[in-house]
């Protein structure tokens, strides 16, 4: 976790995969998921960055990922005022 007098970053960052580079702009929207991705090993339906996506959105904040190798890294940015 990052902090400064106007906001505070939340780091998440996880060690699978990653997503296609092609896909990043978009892994976050309601209409675009992995869906097809998923399977029984894997888990999760692909819409957890899109429900935080829309959490943040509503605390003026802001939500960007990026591919680190291995895995995924995402960061939310949040007003503190």
């Amino acid at each position: 976790m990052r902090r400064t007098d106007a906001s505070v970053a939340i780091l998440v960052r996880d060690y699978g995969p990653g997503v296609p580079e092609g896909s990043l702009a978009r892994i976050s929207s309601l209409s675009f998921g992995l869906i097809d991705a998923r399977s029984d090993q894997t888990g999760g339906m692909g819409l957890g960055l899109a429900i935080a996506r829309r959490a943040v959105s509503v605390h003026q904040g802001s939500i960007g990922a990026e591919n680190v190798q291995p895995g995924l890294r995402v960061e939310i940015v949040l007003p503190t005022a």
